[in-house]
């Protein structure tokens, strides 16, 4: 005869659940989540959401239901609906929502607000949050020798991560495309890092490098500012994009109309089919505190 696994639970009572620091609770997030994957571009799916996160799926699973005590007497759950302080930030940024709608304690009025949010986001915010990760993306540091780092000591776990101040070099592999395009997201201020107003050129010939190389010189790195979570975003093109768009993307800073504007364009580049146009983003954080 199989034994009832739940028959060693009868009779004992089942406690609140109960939250400890080092823990964001959002109210009812595992019946938020089903809502969010219906709006995001790609993100639909508790698999591509531990990916998204770069951890695995049974850590997800983890944070959403909690870790589950009992003794003799009693069934207690800890830090259901949670996730930790260090991946919370990287949580909000694939849903581009604020926390304070996210953290709503009524559900109705989530609902509600998301889809009112989600009605007046613009074509290129659409265009990005629909890009996960790449690490095809290259983050090099001038300093390559930093030392060990311990990953609990990570201010965000799973992103590069440096300090303000440091140099770096961007270099993305041009996987046969004829064209490209690097910008950076610093907070809610976006810059086109290549091409610029003394290097307008968007052709390649070899690896898309940030900053320009010389030849014949060591390599240049460019200094990191801005403390934070930054964005990395490439376009590469079959074709060069047409010059009224290029205009735009290189003001400084970029305004989210030029941007919207430009997504257009990429968006139909994309929708001509395979080998017309590729789009990759990488996350980085910057510091102005050692890590170690």
């Amino acid at each position: 005869m199989m034994d009832n696994e739940n028959d060693g639970e009868l009779g004992r009572r089942e406690l609140d659940p109960t939250f400890t620091r080092g823990y964001v609770h959002v109210a009812h997030l595992r019946d938020k989540l089903p809502w969010l994957y219906s709006l995001h571009p790609s993100v639909d799916s508790q698999k591509k959401l531990a990916r998204a996160l770069l951890v695995s799926q049974a850590q997800l699973s983890n944070w959403l239901n909690g870790t589950r005590y009992n003794d003799a007497r009693t069934i207690a759950v800890v830090n259901p609906d949670s996730l930790p302080i260090k991946h919370y930030r990287s949580f909000l940024d694939i849903w581009g929502l604020p926390a304070e709608i996210l953290e709503m304690q009524d559900l109705t009025e989530f609902c509600s607000a998301i889809k009112h949010f989600e009605g007046g986001r613009g074509a290129w915010d659409r265009l990005v949050r629909a890009v996960l990760d790449d690490e095809c993306i290259e983050i090099i540091s001038e300093n390559s020798t930093r030392g060990l780092v311990d990953p609990d000591e990570e201010e965000e776990p799973g992103l590069p991560y440096f300090q303000v101040g440091e140099h770096v070099m961007i270099r993305v592999a041009n996987l046969g495309f004829r064209h490209g395009i690097i910008l950076e997201q610093d907070r809610n201020i976006w810059v086109t890092l290549r091409p610029n107003l003394r290097w307008r050129e968007t052709e390649l010939t070899g690896p898309m490098i940030f900053p320009r190389q010389q030849s014949d010189t060591p390599p240049r790195f460019a200094r990191l500012e801005g403390p934070g979570l930054h964005r990395v975003f490439v376009v590469l093109t079959d074709k060069v994009l047409p010059a009224s768009v290029l205009d735009l993307l290189m003001r400084r800073p970029v305004d989210i109309g030029s941007l919207n504007y430009a997504a257009t364009f990429i968006q139909d580049r994309i929708a001509a089919g395979p080998g017309k146009c590729r789009l990759m983003s990488r996350r980085f954080l910057a510091s102005n505190t050692a890590s170690a």
